[in-house]
């Protein structure tokens, strides 16, 4: 599927589970258009991201991975801007 907003190739989440196959909202990781409801999910589960495909990750959890390479603070500034100042490990 490409893109309503970009054009780009979007991604989403499969699962077979035996009887079938549960797919996931589709999400464009290029420009951040999801079919899901970023924002209640982030809203509803607070200290976490919410990406184009559903998932949610732990804030700090991301910073503490970030900083192996050296871009902790980026990170950390990153999602403070983004209006998410829980980032916490």
């Amino acid at each position: 599927m490409n893109c309503p907003q970009c054009g780009e190739d979007c991604d989403r989440d499969e699962v077979d589970v035996g009887v079938g196959i549960i797919y996931g909202p589709w999400g464009c990781y290029s420009c951040g258009w999801s079919e899901y409801d970023r924002k209640r999910a982030e809203t509803e589960n607070p200290g976490y991201y919410c990406d184009p495909t559903g998932g949610l990750h732990r804030i700090g959890v991301i910073v503490e991975k970030c900083e192996k390479f050296g871009l902790g603070k980026a990170a950390a500034e990153a999602f403070k801007d983004c209006g998410k100042d829980e980032v916490q490990s």
